[in-house]
């Protein structure tokens, strides 16, 4: 506890250091212009019809907005192309809509699938923090073509797998586009006697590359980020109706063990504005996208993201210590340990509740789900998570968590934990974030010397000229959490990253570069007495992303590593416990998606302990239109000490058919040398509404040890799901 208390010193002394820097004159800035001041937005009495058609006063008493500000690559530039915002609402719906006039001929447009990447499109949408705290908000976006795009921002994370139900109609003209939005207030949590809400416009161009907003808070912080919203105001007498949702569904499955229908439900209640309960029964989650299969090259298990939309839904609540899908180890609390277990796999869900939401000024999440018992599915086991959030002032939030449960039903798996986060600007405009935590988990009585806690600090400069990253990790030998994520115990861990970022105004560069940075980064693992386990340093001494938006960087790495236990990382190939020092070298090309057939390429040279590695990977993408998308890539492999080889590969093969907004059929195949494996997901998908989904889906997966022509079935899974959404 002593390294705790001094934790906390060092956080109140960097608080106070922050205080008296905001309290000095501080000079205006050029950017202060485009920050926005307080807004009201009007009530309208008739609602619009969202079909993305501009008719004529239908938008008369909403609020225009035209004053919008290139914000990349030049920070204050003119917008390309003029735009024209009306914003408004109603006692059911949030309203926005848009122009953008442009030639027909410059929309980048080729994406028809709902649920489809649209990052490289063109695109115009909203960020909308209902509780304008500048730290967490809702995101929507529209592309020409309709294809909607929503997720959560939390902080510096966005969290896209996020979904909620909500309309969006476009139409394009020869001068452009339009496009209506209507976000439903049943989709929302947010306090009604709050005074202002938090809102940013954006509008993207993909060719050429161009972000354009209404409000610009900070030019150094992501225009995505709940920081950058303006107030607005004038918003009340909103009404969320029963605040009902029910969501039944309907499936058949036929497996390699049984054919069956199965029947579920998902339902909402809000009880509050701003807090919302919700009960899944026979929870299915048969449709799901599958995950993408990386190489794994470590010792460690790997770690995917959340992707079932019962666990999605207000998920940024259980975020803990500032951790998150990039930095995971030691995480209390990973949704995915429910509905799945070590011995039995795939486990039924058969049900769980969740409450999630504000009150006053705490976040509050209670979830807890009744499934299978793993090892003994004629038995059940109950896994439950608690997390408080309270936000004291505008800077700080005290935390904490509890779970319970485990897959097994084995004893002694409760976690608490708590933590603290301050975040605030330095100068007036450099963003500090700063997090630290404590958690342990409960032993049994006749281990009281058990290492059984995680604690740690991190400092967080997420700016875009000069970024920094540092952060402590302690994880104990027998820190284990049942319902966390950990692959790496016995574990003092240092990190400490930066970047250094040019976005060139004029000249050459100007007119040629996007951007030119530098980058560094260092890891230094040891065990919990001290002992050194390994270090990294990395070394990027360019980056370059071009006015076509190619990218290219070249990094080099240098290695040391300490094997306590032998590493048998192939078959034919074992690195013997000891010391080892090795170097790489890494060169990364990738073209701007804006053409029809685009690539991604990496070469990587150099040592894999003391083995010689060559590693060459290649992605092809095609995009003729927006009703075809093709992506196959193949990554390689190369090993090779005292004249034994071993080679590994990853192929992977992605078909997306878009046959017109409402019908799509996408596909994955994936082909696994490491793990001899290969997998096949296709889903025809028919989503006529939001509220409206039906899908046949096919999910196989195969063991190739014994080569391709004798491969065993590991699962199978054909599945047809019918899902509707009711509200009241």
């Amino acid at each position: 506890m002593n390294k705790l208390n001094a934790l906390s010193l060092a956080l109140c002394t960097l608080y106070t250091t922050c205080s008296a820097a905001q309290q000095t004159s501080e000079p205006i800035r050029p950017w202060q212009q485009f920050t926005q001041s307080d807004t009201a937005i009007p009530r309208l009495a008739t609602a619009p019809n969202i079909d993305g058609e501009l008719a004529p006063d239908e938008w008369n008493n909403a609020r225009v907005i035209t004053e919008f500000v290139e914000f990349r690559p030049t920070v204050g530039g003119t917008p390309r192309y003029p735009i024209t915002a009306y914003v408004a609402y109603d006692e059911h719906f949030f309203y926005v809509a848009a122009k953008i006039t442009q030639p027909a001929n410059t929309i980048v447009d080729r994406v028809l699938t709902q649920g489809e990447r649209i990052w490289n499109e063109d695109y115009f949408g909203l960020i909308l923090d209902t509780n304008h705290d500048k730290s967490d908000g809702y995101l929507f976006h529209v592309t020409p073509s309709g294809v909607r795009e929503d997720g959560l921002v939390n902080g510096t994370e966005y969290i896209a797998e996020w979904k909620t139900l909500w309309y969006a109609k476009t139409q394009q003209q020869q001068d452009g586009w339009t496009v209506e939005i209507a976000i439903p207030m049943q989709s929302l949590s947010f306090d009604p006697d709050a005074k202002n809400w938090g809102l940013q416009l954006r509008h993207k161009l993909s060719s050429p590359y161009v972000q354009s907003y209404w409000n610009l808070n900070n030019p150094n912080s992501a225009g995505w980020h709940a920081s950058q919203t303006a107030p607005i105001s004038g918003l009340g007498e909103l009404d969320q109706g029963l605040g009902v949702e029910v969501k039944p569904g309907l499936a058949y499955k036929d497996t390699l063990d049984e054919s069956s229908f199965e029947p579920s439900l998902d339902a909402t209640y809000r009880f509050t504005p701003s807090l919302t309960g919700q009960l899944t029964l026979n929870t299915d989650f048969s449709g799901t996208d599958v995950d993408e299969i990386e190489m794994n090259m470590t010792r460690f298990g790997q770690y995917y993201s959340e992707k079932r939309d019962f666990f999605l839904q207000d998920s940024q609540i259980f975020r803990f210590g500032g951790m998150d899908d990039d930095d995971y180890n030691g995480m209390p609390f990973y949704s995915r340990r429910i509905g799945q277990g070590p011995q039995s796999g795939v486990l039924d869900v058969n049900w769980g509740t969740k409450l999630t939401g504000r009150v006053g000024n705490t976040d509050l999440g209670i979830l807890s789900v009744n499934q299978e018992q793993d090892g003994n599915s004629d038995e059940t086991t109950q896994l439950s998570v608690a997390r408080a959030k309270q936000h004291i002032g505008e800077r700080h939030q005290l935390g904490a968590i509890l779970t319970h449960g485990s897959a097994d039903d084995s004893a002694s798996h409760a976690l608490t934990g708590v933590d603290y986060r301050f975040d605030d600007l330095l100068f007036g405009e450099e963003q500090l974030i700063a997090n630290a935590f404590y958690q342990s988990i409960d032993v049994p009585d006749d281990t009281p010397d058990s290492d059984s806690k995680s604690y740690g600090l991190a400092l967080l400069l997420p700016n875009d000229k000069f970024y920094l990253n540092a952060k402590y990790r302690y994880i104990g030998k027998d820190f284990n959490p049942a319902l966390g994520f950990v692959n790496r115990t016995d574990l003092k861990y240092y990190h400490l990253t930066s970047h250094y970022r040019v976005r060139p105004q004029t000249g050459w560069l100007g007119d040629n570069l996007n951007l030119y940075q530098v980058r560094a980064y260092y890891k230094r693992w040891e065990s919990t007495e001290g002992e050194k386990k390994g270090q990294q340093l990395f070394l990027q001494p360019l980056v370059i992303q071009t006015r076509s938006n190619d990218y290219f960087h070249i990094s080099y790495e240098m290695h040391e590593k300490v094997l306590k236990d032998p590493f048998k990382f192939r078959d034919n190939i074992q690195f013997a416990t000891g010391e080892y020092d090795y170097n790489q070298w890494n060169l990364y090309y990738e073209s701007a998606s804006d053409r029809p057939v685009f690539v991604s390429g990496r070469v990587v040279k150099g040592d894999f302990f003391d083995a010689d590695l060559e590693r060459l990977s290649l992605t092809i993408n095609t995009r003729p239109n927006k009703h075809l998308y093709v992506q196959l890539g193949r990554h390689m492999y190369y090993y090779e000490r005292a004249g034994e080889k071993s080679n590994m590969y990853n192929t992977r093969l992605k078909v997306n058919i878009a046959f017109n907004s409402e019908w799509s059929w996408n596909s994955l195949f994936q082909h696994n040398t490491q793990s001899d494996s290969f997998s096949l997901f296709s889903r025809l998908r028919y989503e006529p509404a939001p509220d409206e989904l039906y899908q046949l889906s096919i999910n196989k997966g195969y063991d190739l040890e014994d080569g391709w022509h004798d491969k065993q079935a590991r699962f199978s899974e054909t599945a047809v799901k019918l899902n509707y959404t009711y509200r009241w």
